[in-house]
């Protein structure tokens, strides 16, 4: 069965999605930093390298690949938007473990790639090793499988891309029941430390599911950082207004 001719029930999508087992949210300082993982001291033996590529997408193109000699992580690589139209997330395989990066999580201002721009992180991958005389390098086969851009139009193959939309849609789900928790609290008059702590941990018990804990850490990041404001009703609707704008990103 072809993939573009497959759309996945409900249920083949969770076991499917099972199978992405590298999902970077939000991408963070590792965009930019250029700094393998794992922590390596001294100077890293970092080597560019020309992969075998198979691209799924038209214009979302493989522009450069490092690997890290002296670990066996998985490469580097920079991807260059070729479309007029911004990127928000996108699925590359390597080795045939997908990594999903998705921008709409971040809470700073690079929530796309726009059109000529790049973006350059690390990435997972399983080994395949190979011995070239005296350095062991590993072999890396590469697919850049879909993106999804800011108008949430997509191009690329189903499976990634349902599993993107999925993601998103759950987390709607769950910020719009914390909205709802916070809503409740919203015409307190008095706000004691009690008070905040029985919040803070209704917030923290809504779901008990591993793949809700980064919205919900998000939350409570938002709470701790509220502090600051005395007024309980300012304080709530600042986190609120925080929750709301993530749900119209996604």
């Amino acid at each position: 069965m072809k993939i573009e001719q497959f759309v996945p029930s409900p249920r083949a999508l969770l076991v499917t999605l099972a199978s992405i087992v590298i999902v970077v949210l939000g991408v963070g300082a590792a965009r930019k930093s250029g700094k393998p993982p794992g922590g390596q001291t001294g100077t890293p033996r970092i080597e560019s390298f020309t992969p075998r590529v198979e691209n799924k997408t038209k214009a979302f193109e493989v522009i450069q690949a490092r690997q890290n000699l002296d670990t066996h992580s998985g490469p580097e690589l920079s991807l260059r938007n070729g479309y007029d139209k911004a990127i928000t997330a996108f699925a590359v395989s390597v080795n045939g473990l997908v990594g999903v990066v998705d921008f709409l999580y971040s809470e700073n201002q690079d929530r796309e790639i726009g059109p000529g721009r790049a973006y350059t992180g690390w990435f997972g991958s399983s080994l395949n090793s190979q011995e070239s005389g005296s350095v062991e390098r590993e072999e890396f086969e590469i697919k850049v499988l879909a993106v999804v851009f800011d108008d949430k139009s997509s191009e690329g193959e189903k499976l990634p891309i349902a599993g993107i939309f999925y993601e998103r849609n759950s987390s709607k789900q769950l910020l719009s029941r914390i909205v709802d928790l916070l809503n409740e609290k919203v015409s307190l008059n008095t706000f004691d430390d009690n008070l905040f702590q029985a919040l803070r941990s209704r917030v923290a018990s809504i779901s008990r599911s591993p793949r809700d804990s980064m919205e919900i850490n998000q939350v409570l990041r938002w709470l701790d950082q509220s502090e600051h404001v005395t007024r309980p009703r300012e304080r709530i609707l600042r986190v609120k207004g925080s929750c709301d704008d993530l749900i119209a990103r996604l």
